[in-house]
């Protein structure tokens, strides 16, 4: 893809010339890949601000192998809030810490490295394919997690259709917010076209708690199949943006391959909730 792009900026006499030199299987990809939407620049693949993306639960596992004193330096070449959560999380009274621009270039490639590989094989979210998923890379962890949970609201809407008991139906109304009970009651409105699997509340014991777990964990396998068949790199920034837990859960949870008759339709339910 990165070849094609900067093949595109080339003139087409010599595009040609350099195409030669490749394999015929390898000319007949590169005619088949998408192009990329933006002007491609080498500055664009420096990943520089790749860190700033990545929920800062992601560096804790790398940060734990290092001593009290290198955990200072690496807090001091991240972002404040991320080195402040970090530096809660790892027991640290004070972190701030001089360092030179080369230092911080230094650990934050090791931070990255530690995401992506030695080889930073990323594409930039620039020069990502098109989806209509695009506006989620702007989303914040709290924003992606509350549109999780409305998601799973869909789940939660057929198997109430199910449940006869009014003694269970208020007890869970009650445990809704005002925005949740609105939206359930407009996806109450409309069959879902498909059901994943059963939330499992002939089992559930009228926790508040239980019922968020439940919930959540419907709402990400959900968002798993709309995120399913899409771009791996755009799978990869968006489990980042989530903390480690969620975010490992749900790559686990998306397939290679769209899921026939959910993956379409689950991806219109998330552009009517970024439409809200």
């Amino acid at each position: 893809m990165v070849l094609k792009a900067f093949l595109s900026r080339c003139d087409p006499e010599k595009k040609r010339a350099l195409e030669r030199f490749l394999p015929e299987g390898e000319r007949l990809r590169l005619e088949e890949m998408p192009t990329f939407v933006e002007e491609v620049t080498p500055e664009g693949f420096s990943n520089g601000g790749m860190l700033e993306k990545v929920h800062w639960s992601w560096f804790l596992p790398t940060l734990k192998t290092y001593s009290e004193e290198e955990q200072k330096l690496f807090l001091s070449s991240v972002s404040p809030y991320a080195a402040k959560n970090l530096a809660h999380a790892l027991g640290l009274s004070s972190y701030a810490q001089e360092i030179s621009v080369v230092a911080k270039g230094f650990l934050r490639k090791i931070l990255l490295s530690t995401l992506v590989g030695p080889h930073d094989r990323l594409l930039p979210v620039d020069y990502l394919p098109p989806t209509p998923l695009k506006p989620l890379l702007g989303l914040s962890k709290k924003e992606l997690t509350r549109l999780i949970d409305l998601l799973s609201l869909h789940d939660l809407a057929a198997e109430l259709r199910q449940i006869v008991e009014t003694k269970i139906l208020k007890k869970i109304y009650s445990l809704l917010s005002e925005e949740e009970r609105k939206f359930l009651k407009n996806a109450m409105a409309h069959k879902e076209p498909f059901i994943l699997t059963r939330i499992g509340l002939d089992r559930w014991d009228g926790d508040e708690e239980a019922l968020r777990l439940l919930l959540h964990r419907r709402g990400l396998a959900r968002f798993a199949a709309a995120l399913s068949g899409q771009d791996p790199d755009f799978i990869w920034y968006i489990c980042h943006q989530l903390d480690i837990g969620r975010g490992n859960a749900l790559f686990k949870l998306c397939a290679k391959e769209p899921v026939h008759g959910v993956t379409d339709a689950v991806i219109r339910q998330i552009e009517e909730l970024l439409n809200l």
